[in-house]
C-alpha cells in the first residue's frame, strides 16, 4: 500500500516516516528513498491549480523518476527493462538508483528541444565556432565534442537564445562540464580500460552538467533533453576493469 503524507505533514518528516516503512517492508535504502519521494511529488502535483505547474511538474517527476522501477524490492531490480543501474544519485538529498538506457549508443542520439523561441540564424555569430569539429562556446573552446552529436546540437540551439551574462556564465560552465565527461571517455576508449574513479566522476559531472542545463531551461522557458548524455556513461562503464 503507498505511504500517503500526512495533512500539514513536512517534506522531511514525510520522507523518513515513508523510507521507514518500506525497509520494513523488504525495500533496500536507495529503492525506499525513490519510492518515497515519489509519493511526495505525486501528492504536490495533485493540488497543483494550473496545467503549466502539471505540465511542469510532470517534466520534472519523468525526469528524475526515468528508468527506476519503483516496485523494486531491491537495486539488483530497481531498473525497468531496458534501463540497467549504474551505481546511484542524488535526489533531493537522498541516494536512489541510478538508471540509465542500456546500450552504447545512446551518445549519438539527437536530444529533444521544446522552446517558445524559435531562435535566430547563427550566421555571422561569434558564440559558435566550428574548429576541427570542436566548438567556441562563449569564449571556451571544446576540446572533445567531436565524441558526442548530441552536445553539439543541444549548444547550437541554446546559442541562439538571447540570455543575460549570468546565464551566458552557466552556459560556458555547462560544456565545460560536458567536455570533462568527454575527455574521461576519450581517455577510456583508448586505454580499452576505465576505474570505478572514472566511473563515478563521470556520473558526478553528468550530474552537474543536467543540473545546470534544467536551470537555465527553467529561466529561459526552454525543455532540453539531456538523457543522451547517460550513454557516455555506460559507455564509460562498459570498460570497468
Amino acid at each position: 500500500m503507498p505511504v500517503n503524507p500526512q495533512k500539514g505533514e513536512r517534506e522531511e518528516d514525510f520522507i523518513s516516516r515513508c523510507i521507514g516503512e518500506e525497509i520494513s517492508a523488504g525495500k533496500e535504502q536507495e529503492v525506499a528513498a525513490a519510492i518515497c519521494y515519489s509519493y511526495w511529488r505525486k501528492d504536490k502535483m495533485s493540488k497543483l491549480r494550473t496545467s503549466q505547474e502539471r505540465v511542469s511538474a510532470k517534466l520534472k517527476y519523468a525526469k528524475d523518476f526515468r528508468g527506476i522501477n519503483l516496485q523494486a524490492a531491491g537495486l539488483e531490480d530497481a531498473c525497468w527493462e531496458g534501463y540497467i543501474a549504474i551505481g546511484t544519485k542524488i535526489l533531493d538529498g537522498r541516494e536512489v538508483p541510478n538508471c540509465v538506457p542500456e546500450g552504447e549508443n545512446m551518445e549519438s542520439v539527437q536530444p529533444q528541444i521544446d522552446s517558445s523561441y524559435a531562435g535566430e540564424p547563427m550566421s555571422g555569430s561569434t558564440q559558435l565556432v566550428a574548429v576541427e569539429g570542436e566548438l567556441v562556446i562563449h569564449g571556451y573552446h571544446t576540446k572533445n565534442f567531436k565524441m558526442c552529436p548530441g552536445a553539439t546540437a543541444l549548444f547550437e540551439h541554446i546559442l541562439t537564445m538571447p540570455l543575460e551574462e549570468e546565464y551566458i556564465g552557466m552556459v560556458r560552465s555547462a560544456a565545460q562540464v560536458a567536455d570533462n565527461v568527454f575527455g574521461i571517455e576519450k581517455r577510456v576508449i583508448e586505454s580499452e580500460s576505465a576505474t570505478e574513479e572514472d566511473l563515478k566522476e563521470a556520473i558526478l559531472l553528468v550530474g552537474d552538467f543536467k543540473d545546470i542545463i534544467e536551470e537555465i531551461d527553467e529561466e529561459t522557458g526552454m525543455i532540453h533533453d539531456t538523457s543522451f548524455m547517460d550513454g557516455h556513461i555506460v559507455k564509460i562503464n562498459s570498460y570497468l576493469e
